[in-house]
């Protein structure tokens, strides 16, 4: 048995089956390992604590559920077992031939690296769907705002802001990152804050000033 070959041919039967979800690929390649280290022996059997550790799946209803779900689909044969002395078993299928209810054989065979032929993957609606733009709600501009201690009425300004535009920076292109544009829009805020309060401060110190004249001034010369 090929196991190079093997794999190769199971990765194309996963991309292709929709049905599949992480779980289902972390546990057979779970499976898989076991399957190896016994020298690929039909049955093997397997230790349920061992292969939920090692697929990174914590419930025992999603282990028993992608086992069952793998057995339907073909890609395994689930033999469980109701006797506590004994444990579950496996039969594992031969994927590196056309016939994938072929089991494979006790024997290993010599490792021969293959050529790899991966499916075509169309990369045009991958770039059409990078470009495509995912807006925030207005809760997640909230407690992104709060997070850097900005005030609340800041995050509503820069939602509606944006909102009325089609989120676009410089009302053009499509905006890439929003977190970013609310990190500047944080950096200008803080900026012209800055110069009111300067300007504010300019205007108080005038004011105190008794029309531009100095408090040092001898009203005793003449004008």
């Amino acid at each position: 048995m090929n196991y190079i070959k093997h794999l190769n041919r199971i990765m194309e039967l996963f991309y292709e089956d929709n049905r599949l979800l992480s779980s289902h690929i972390s546990m057979y390649m779970a499976l898989f390992q076991v399957w190896n280290a016994n020298r690929f022996l039909n049955p093997t059997s397997i230790n349920r604590t061992e292969i939920m550790k090692a697929a990174k799946i914590n419930s025992f209803s999603t282990y028993t559920k992608c086992l069952r779900e793998l057995h339907e689909w073909q890609y395994l044969e689930y033999i469980p077992s109701h006797n506590p002395m004994h444990g579950t078993r496996i039969n594992f299928y031969n994927f590196c031939t056309t016939d994938c209810t072929t089991k494979c054989t006790a024997t290993r065979t010599e490792i021969v690296k293959p050529t790899v032929k991966l499916p075509y993957i169309n990369n045009s609606n991958k770039n059409k769907e990078s470009e495509t733009v995912h807006p925030p709600t207005l809760e997640e501009v909230f407690i992104f705002f709060k997070e850097k201690e900005f005030p609340e009425l800041e995050a509503e300004k820069f939602y509606n802001y944006f909102q009325s535009n089609g989120w676009k920076v410089g009302g053009k292109a499509p905006m890439k990152d929003w977190q970013a544009a609310a990190r500047n829009w944080m950096l200008n805020t803080a900026k012209f804050n800055s110069h009111d309060r300067t300007k504010q401060s300019s205007q108080q110190q005038l004011k105190a000033g008794n029309l531009h004249t100095g408090n040092d001034k001898d009203y005793s010369e003449p004008l």
